[in-house]
């Protein structure tokens, strides 16, 4: 029977540009898990470290980015594990940030894009992340 686990945590970063709201996507290096994928920021989350800041110390060293405002999304997201026969269920925040701030990409990634909903939830594989 698999196991349940809240032990991961799921972050999108947003900017306000002339009143419209853009979400940073995160490329995958190609020899990477999940390579060549387009996401948000995923993190694990460390022991005596809550959700939130597992998910700020995240966004730091995935982009290099200073967060102005957090906010919980509101939202669990769901995805079962088969590696470890588990289901996960991921806190969701959103982070904004300011809107000309320079992005400084983490080693586990190769480019990053800046765009508006339909396309990020184009680019994004996995329902629970759209």
């Amino acid at each position: 029977m698999p196991r349940i686990v809240a032990d991961i945590v799921d972050g999108y970063i947003f900017r306000k540009v002339n009143a419209r709201v853009q979400f940073l996507l995160l490329l995958r290096r190609a020899d990477a898990a999940l390579g060549n994928t387009w996401q948000s920021i995923h993190e694990k989350i460390e022991p005596g470290e809550t959700a939130l800041e597992a998910a700020e110390r995240a966004v730091l060293a995935n982009t290099g980015l200073t967060i102005t405002e957090a906010y919980s999304a509101d939202y669990i997201n769901q995805v079962y594990d088969h590696l470890r026969d588990t289901i996960i269920l991921a806190p969701v925040f959103a982070f904004a940030v300011p809107p000309r701030a320079q992005i400084h990409l983490s080693e586990a990634h190769v480019d990053s894009a800046w765009c508006e909903r339909e396309e990020a939830t184009a680019r994004l594989l996995w329902s629970g992340q759209r």
